[in-house]
């Protein structure tokens, strides 16, 4: 082991004390001694400076952003034991915020881990068990092994589940989450299990992808067991889980949607399995079998696993009126027909109040001493236990067996009134309740703002990393750590992850309850003292061989609105983007000076229609670059460029498994230029320009890496048929408000050529037509030239292409208007119908044939809409009010 000492003094903390009374120190041992597998982690911090952590910190949040990883709390618990990951049922308090990573890793040996593993084994096969019976004989209740009050008292046991016949995976455990905390006597301790719908596992993988990258050499010099091999045993465990008669199962991942608590989490592992990821929407039953609905055919659908909690997951007989689940799924699993994991009703496992009979029941169920201890604690719902609770109710957390109710309450720090109001409670429903010893975390070394006040040991306040890439009070300090770790059941036993996720806990604890904040994590280093502790050691993170199993190739309905809409939203906010940025360059050589009915003048309205944020410029003069920045920044504006984009990173959070993590660099390149352009003083400089171009070239790279990199299914041709309805549109409305409008000839050649290069299409103009700008040359090149993509003809085409590659398309409405739309524009002649738009009647006769043509356009996206992307109704509980009326 490493002598700290042989370090030059420094103002990092790497370890706390080891005094009387002080926590468990996960780096360094009582003798002030490295423990093993932290020396090169160690030595390589020692060496960086201030400036230089706060550049590794800084590398991390570029590399989370560039991800596109974030986390959504979606209610305010009063929280002491972690959990706050798992909930993801419950509507968002806020939006996504960036998910938090400490660059160092928590360090663990692999001997110990060993030992760990064997108890988080032991432990999820021995609460297998225990389900298993809960649901089936109830020879622990019958024995009196487990109280009766504190299972039926627990909302997630669902009566609907107990006693049927069940497919071979039903009622078995899947996959477990374990909370564990460390104790001043250096043994791990459960906190809670979580075994509803573990989260955390797809944060896990992130966390070591972004550490790798950021510590390269000390990554790969450090004899890590890889993750990889535990998310194929998940793949291969789910195709296992599958109904006996199924030989080529079809395996989807459940998820609440884009709102979720982990929205992230789901979609990282839905496509890091290669499987869909489907909301409640997606799917039917229709004869007793679970369907995915897509265009041409229905799937069937064999496996599911849940992100939903159970209750959630059937309407018809579970909880009534949700609407993240599906109507007759309890059914199909009586039937045996589709496969749910975790299954219906493991929720009850979380249950506090089963934690102090444990021990007795793994040594009647599985004739052994259970290897890892629960936190001591106590269930209400006997008699002494909760004389000892409210007699020691300083020096306890009290806990809802409940997680709905959200509430781990600290005794002693309660106020007079809410101290006897919560003893009431207990009095009142002594079975809802337990206590449970108050756990001095360990503590890891982690990065902390040099500001952030340290906390005293067993605290609890905000525990993450300071933020801010070149804030040099960057250090290192020690703050409490819980791990949680995951299971996976293969064959009759389970494996542990080699790894897992730590979250680094709050600092101090001011208040009776605690509304968490989005907590730092770490990456969690298992190491090998043995060399390359397994096969896997040479494969990138994350790399997954999917033998034997096929792909799907099914797009559902959700999916292929949001990539349509992921289409129209990057081409709106692109073609406003060309617009504010050609308006800008004629204002800058008019010293931004408006004279009414001049070319500036009818520029700067077209950007309002064009964006629809109204009144703009069309009611008063406000001034250009005020309201030109607001028509990029403002995102409570309709129709600006921020909230185009907005709603295009919406779009893409509902289709996250089916994009590249290029998309989600190229989105946070643009929310960076944005809030640099935000940062900046307004002024007529080159700000707004070389932001807006920073954004501009963003969207292009966006369209690349749509175009070159995505596979060529359903989804793409509905999102190449949004851009090209977005395009005709955005086209058709910007011809209409620049060369409709009367100005004098020169005002009219600035104003055409502007309306050129926001189409980017001036370039080719000058090379293909002699003489100035001319109205029809004009409409012939952006209305009817089918080799221009820049043309609505173009646009048009290009849906025609796509819809004929949908299946089901070739008798569709919608290619029937696109066809007639492209007869229609192939019929026209400009100079016939337009003449040289210089009188009156020319131009009525203009603007209202660029009407019915944006009309027409319009038409044609609704029938799209109608064809491919309705979704399917929501269902609804029949209910009746008291009068017994329908």
């Amino acid at each position: 082991m490493t002598d700290l000492s042989y370090h030059p003094g420094r103002s990092h903390d790497l370890g706390g004390t080891d005094g009387a009374g002080s926590s468990y120190d996960e780096c360094l041992a009582a003798d002030g001694l490295v423990r093993p597998g932290w020396e090169p982690l160690v030595d390589a911090f020692a060496e960086l400076t201030d400036r230089g952590l706060s550049r590794l910190e800084g590398d991390v949040s570029r590399l989370l952003e560039d991800d596109g990883v974030t986390y959504t709390p979606t209610r305010s618990p009063l929280l002491v034991w972690p959990g706050d990951l798992d909930g993801a049922d419950e509507q968002p308090l806020t939006d996504p915020l960036p998910w938090e990573l400490d660059p160092m890793p928590l360090v663990l040996d692999g001997r110990e881990w060993h030992q760990l593993e064997l108890g988080l084994a032991q432990r999820a096969e021995l609460l297998n068990r225990i389900l298993i019976d809960l649901y089936g004989e109830q020879r622990l209740l019958a024995d009196g092994l487990v109280p009766a009050l504190a299972v039926f008292g627990h909302e997630e046991y669902l009566r609907p589940m107990v006693g049927v016949d069940l497919a071979p995976s039903a009622h078995q455990l899947f996959m477990t989450g374990t909370d564990l905390g460390r104790g001043r006597d250096g043994e791990w301790q459960v906190l809670s299990d979580r075994t509803q719908a573990p989260s955390g596992a797809g944060y896990a993988m992130q966390n070591r992808r972004v550490v790798s990258r950021v510590l390269p050499e000390l990554y790969h010099q450090a004899n890590l067991f890889r993750l990889t091999p535990f998310f194929h045993t998940m793949r291969m465990g789910l195709v296992d889980a599958a109904p006996s008669q199924v030989e080529d199962p079809r395996v989807v991942v459940l998820s609440p949607g884009a709102h979720s608590e982990t929205a992230f989490d789901q979609a990282f592992l839905a496509s890091l399995l290669g499987f869909p990821l489907v909301e409640g929407n997606d799917l039917i039953v229709r004869d007793g079998r679970v369907w995915l609905q897509s265009v041409g055919r229905d799937e069937p659908v064999d496996v599911i696993l849940r992100r939903v909690d159970a209750g959630f997951t059937d309407p018809l007989e579970l909880l009534q009126g949700s609407r993240l689940g599906v109507s007759g799924l309890t059914d199909c699993v009586r039937r045996g027909t589709v496969s749910v994991v975790n299954s219906l009703g493991s929720g009850v496992l979380e249950n506090p109040a089963l934690l102090p009979y444990l021990p007795e029941l793994c040594t009647e169920l599985l004739g052994e001493e259970l290897r890892i201890a629960s936190v001591p604690t106590l269930w209400c719902g006997t008699d002494a236990s909760r004389r000892v609770v409210l007699d020691n109710l300083d020096s306890l957390v009290i806990r809802s067996i409940n997680r709905s109710d959200g509430r781990s309450i600290i005794g002693a720090m309660l106020p007079p009134e809410q101290r006897a109001e919560l003893i009431d409670q207990i009095e009142a429903q002594p079975y809802r309740f337990v206590g449970q010893e108050l756990l001095p975390l360990s503590t890891a070394p982690s990065l902390v703002d040099g500001g952030q006040v340290d906390g005293g040991q067993g605290g609890s306040g905000q525990g993450g990393s300071g933020r801010g890439d070149d804030d040099p009070s960057v250090r290192i300090a020690p703050r409490e750590i819980v791990l949680r770790s995951f299971t996976i059941r293969q064959g009759q036993s389970y494996v542990p992850m080699l790894g897992g996720l730590a979250q680094v806990m709050p600092t101090e604890r001011d208040e009776a309850t605690v509304v968490p904040s989005q907590r730092a994590t770490k990456d969690v280093w298992v190491v090998s003292h043995t060399g390359a502790p397994d096969s896997t050691v040479h494969l990138s993170e994350g790399t997954m061989a999917h033998p034997g199993l096929k792909p799907g190739e099914a797009m559902v309905p959700r999916v292929l609105d949001d990539l349509f809409w992921f289409g129209r939203y990057a081409e709106r906010a692109e073609q406003l983007l060309r617009l504010v940025l050609a308006v800008r360059g004629v204002a800058v050589e008019q010293d931004f000076r408006v004279r009414p009915g001049g070319d500036l003048d009818t520029l700067l309205r077209a950007v309002t229609h064009l964006s629809a944020s109204y009144p703009g410029f069309v009611s008063g003069a406000p001034e250009p670059t005020a309201e030109l920045r607001a028509m990029l920044l403002d995102s409570r504006r309709r129709g600006t460029v921020a909230r185009s984009l907005g709603a295009l990173s919406y779009a893409a959070q509902g289709v996250r498994d089916q994009l590249s993590t290029d998309v989600w660099m190229v989105l946070a390149g643009i929310d960076r230029a944005i809030t640099g352009l935000r940062a900046a003083r307004l002024d007529r400089g080159n700000q707004l320009a070389d932001s807006g171009e920073r954004v501009l070239a963003s969207l292009l790279a966006l369209s690349g890496i749509t175009a070159e990199n995505m596979v060529r299914d359903s989804g793409w041709y509905l999102l190449d048929a949004g851009r090209g309805v977005e395009r005709a549109l955005q086209m058709s409305s910007l011809l209409r408000h620049t060369l409709v409008p009367h100005s004098g000839p020169e005002d009219e050649e600035h104003i055409i050529e502007a309306t050129l290069a926001a189409a980017e299409s001036i370039v080719t103009y000058r090379r293909r037509y002699a003489g100035g700008p001319r109205h029809a040359d004009v409409l012939d090149l952006l209305v009817l030239d089918a080799s221009n993509p820049r043309s609505v003809a173009f646009g048009v085409r290009r849906i025609v292409n796509a819809l004929r590659a949908v299946p089901g398309s070739a008798t569709s409405r919608a290619l029937r208007i696109a066809d007639e739309l492209i007869d229609r524009l192939a019929a026209e002649g400009t100079a016939d119908l337009f003449g040289h738009a210089t009188t009156a009647d020319s131009r009525a006769a203009l603007n209202d044939w660029l009407v019915r043509l944006h009309d027409q356009i319009e038409q044609l996206a609704q029938a799209i809409t109608e064809q491919y992307l309705q979704p399917p109704p929501v269902p609804r509980p029949i209910s009746f009010d008291a009068g017994g009326e329908h």
